[in-house]
């Protein structure tokens, strides 16, 4: 027999079991009848983001948030809102501040008999209380996962990265795909953030060039587990991100 309990204190770093994570999603949607569920949404608030990030997963899937962190990022310190501020109304988002969630996701999914696991962090950033950055990743049926990535504007760009060194330092690190990271940079390089795209090509190279000799399935960083599968497929996207590059620095030196 197992008993699920819904924590009366959400801290930063409380577990958030599936039959609590739905509540928050449920009372926001009855209290916008109107809403209709997207996500990631660019005309999303704070609360809007939050709420979707508690959407019901897909059938047979269990999906938590181990840890949720919400940051008002435009002050110094950054500081921290507490879920259960924020859920039970007694804060409320601004127009004029910008903030990020990061969302530390364990999935668990149960198909034919095998138990299958994963866990990814992903985080948000909102200017002006409005969705504009992320690096959101979606579970289905297996915990297979995908990843939809959006970053920062370049003006942006350093509280972006700031994030992404916090969630470095305090979150647990997951398995990368390097097809991921060099599509990332196709992304950066897209919206001419060239310093970024090169890190994300030199981060996949890593594990590309290792791989493209003994053809091993995995390769291990100090940092980060990064895997690497069918080699064909990430060389093209390398090959992409490459071409990619180019332009955004042929764009920037035309300006």
């Amino acid at each position: 027999m197992s008993v699920r309990l819904c924590p009366t204190v959400a801290l930063l770093a409380a577990l958030v079991l599936p039959g609590c994570a739905g509540n928050y999603f449920r009372t926001y949607q009855n209290a916008h009848p109107d809403w209709v569920f997207v996500f990631p949404d660019p005309d999303a608030d704070l609360e809007q983001t939050v709420a979707s990030l508690y959407a019901p997963p897909p059938l047979g899937t269990q999906l938590s948030i181990r840890r949720l962190e919400i940051l008002r990022v435009d002050t110094e310190p950054w500081q921290p809102i507490a879920f259960e501020e924020l859920r039970a109304g007694r804060y409320t988002s601004t127009d004029e501040a910008d903030y990020a969630v990061v969302a530390n996701y364990t999935c668990r999914s149960r198909l034919d008999l095998q138990i299958y696991q994963g866990e990814k962090v992903g985080w948000y950033l909102l200017r002006k209380n409005q969705l504009h950055a992320f690096d959101h990743y979606e579970f289905i049926e297996a915990c297979a996962v995908s990843n939809l990535f959006a970053p920062a504007p370049a003006e942006g760009a350093a509280v972006e990265r700031a994030l992404q060194q916090h969630v470095a330092a305090e979150y647990p690190q997951s398995m990368v795909h390097v097809g991921e990271l060099f599509q990332k940079g196709v992304v950066y390089a897209r919206a001419d953030r060239v310093e970024d795209a090169k890190r994300m090509l030199a981060a996949g190279r890593g594990a590309f060039d290792v791989a493209a000799d003994d053809k091993p399935t995995e390769f291990e960083t100090p940092g980060v587990h990064i895997e690497v599968t069918r080699l064909e497929d990430a060389r093209s996207v390398r090959d992409l991100l490459v071409r990619e590059i180019v332009a955004a620095e042929a764009r920037l030196a035309a300006k």
